[in-house]
């Protein structure tokens, strides 16, 4: 999500406290598992394909059903 979130990935690098190449790593290995492009490379800039933006919305709604489970099983 860091990287969609920055579209670039040695910001969305540093803040997840990750080399560049690991981050570079993670992406080309989910898209080749899943065989779903997600990100366009333009040059350096680095956008989301629409499948890309499909699953990073997901991935907030997701992200947001379990930071309230947790709130809910704290509360």
């Amino acid at each position: 999500m860091a990287v969609a979130e920055r579209l670039n990935i040695t910001k969305a690098a540093e803040s997840l406290y990750i080399s560049q190449p690991a981050v570079t790593k993670h992406i080309h290995e989910l898209e080749q598992k899943t065989g779903i492009a997600l990100f366009v490379r333009k040059g350096n800039k680095i956008f989301l394909t629409p499948a890309g933006e499909i699953l990073y919305n997901r991935l907030g709604t997701i992200k947001i059903c379990i930071t309230n489970s947790i709130l809910n099983l704290v509360l």
